[in-house]
């Protein structure tokens, strides 16, 4: 009966999308580039929480990442993939496509591709080269030489770079963490937190990147709704070719619905997931306190200089963010999740602020992550300050009165 029930969840998870914001770290299951949609859940699906095991009591023949998490199996193989500027079939066996499902039939177990066992002795190699030669700090990785492709460079360009000697500028001070806050919360115009009760947002989403199998535009969205209202209620509204999904919060309750399936309430961990992504939403971006921040200096982020603050959010994640030095407001959020072998990047960036009812607010939010099919960038075609909006909306359904 678990196993009917555990199904029957599962199901209908995989019809409710949420945003696709990078912000689930790394313990979201990120899926292989060249799976097809049935064997990669969309990152912007919350997932059904499983005890974590290791990857090699969930997988066949694993043989160097014993002890990985096997949540980040999938992540670290995107890792490796986009570092040679391959995909998966590089090293692992397909047998075609399953023309009932449209998924790809893959044999990871199999040893058949020669590429597959070199990779093996080159992931041993970097495990080694930091454990040996940088007190088993992760300085080296596979990107670290490999640069997008498959053969290591040997020789330097000609003709080459001519030396030039540092400048001499008198180098700007630096702003503290808490000017910078202090000047991103006074850019945005919600100094004292009151210019808003709800906010409700319409967006399309775009994704073109590796998605034309026919399983994948079944469940894509296309267009959004966002609902949050002050202090702890979320909607998200997706329609879809197959009708409306939902997820919402509402206090400490979590939930996701479609008309594929029941309604689900989450659990702890699915509901702090919810609560990372609701927050993007939010006005002001930034949650943790400048007191736990560091200032990494002023960086080049394409034309702009920029400010990067970085904070612990974690053991093994860090997240940077990159401040507009002229107007303040926030160009760039990336999380980095460290692993036994690489780290796992992800990136929100935000785009074409306009002022909404005195608040300055993005209007255009891409976020990437190491597959190509979690790249998204979400343009808001309106966004409204203030409506009336009934605390019902986002109550479970099934238990609003």
């Amino acid at each position: 009966m678990t196993e009917v029930i555990n199904k029957s969840r599962v199901t209908s998870l995989l019809f409710v999308l949420a945003t696709t914001f990078v912000l689930i770290t790394s313990t979201a299951y990120i899926q292989t580039k060249a799976s097809a949609p049935g064997d990669a859940v969309p990152k912007e699906i919350v997932q059904v929480p499983q005890p974590e095991k290791p990857v090699e009591q969930v997988r066949k023949n694993i043989q160097v990442l014993q002890g990985l998490p096997d949540s980040q199996l999938f992540p670290v193989m995107n890792f490796i993939g986009d570092s040679l500027g391959v995909h998966c079939d590089y090293c692992h066996v397909r047998q075609g496509t399953d023309p009932k499902t449209g998924r790809d039939i893959w044999l990871y177990e199999s040893d058949d591709k020669t590429e597959k066992i070199r990779g093996r002795q080159m992931i041993k190699m970097v495990q080694d080269l930091n454990k040996t030669s940088f007190g088993g700090e992760q300085k080296i990785t596979c990107y670290s030489c490999h640069r997008g492709r498959t053969r290591v460079e040997r020789v330097v360009p000609l003709p080459p770079v001519d030396f030039t000697l540092p400048k001499t500028d008198r180098q700007p001070t630096l702003l503290s963490a808490e000017q910078i806050l202090s000047n991103y919360i006074k850019a945005v115009g919600d100094e004292n937190g009151t210019n808003f009760k709800t906010i409700s947002y319409k967006a399309i989403v775009e994704r073109s990147q590796g998605r034309t199998n026919a399983v994948w535009q079944q469940i894509l969205p296309t267009t959004q709704e966002i609902t949050i209202k002050e202090p702890d209620k979320y909607l998200l509204k997706v329609t879809l070719p197959q009708g409306i999904s939902m997820q919402g919060i509402d206090g400490t309750v979590g939930w996701v619905s479609s008309n594929n399936g029941p309604t689900i309430q989450l659990g702890a961990a699915e509901l702090q997931q919810l609560k990372e992504i609701a927050a993007l939403y939010q006005p002001l971006k930034v949650s943790e306190q400048a007191a736990q921040m560091r200032v990494l200096g002023l960086e080049k982020l394409g034309d702009r200089d920029v400010y990067v603050v970085a904070v612990a959010t974690g053991p093994l994640t860090t997240r940077k963010y990159f401040f507009d030095a002229k107007t303040s407001l926030l160009l760039r959020r990336t999380t980095t999740t460290n692993t036994m072998l690489a780290p796992l990047p992800e990136q929100v960036d935000f785009e074409d602020y306009r002022d909404v009812g005195g608040l300055k607010l993005p209007f255009i939010i891409r976020t990437s992550g190491l597959a190509a099919f979690t790249t998204a960038t979400r343009k808001f075609t309106d966004i409204k300050l203030n409506r009336a909006i009934d605390d019902l909306v986002f109550k479970m359904p099934g238990s609003r009165k």
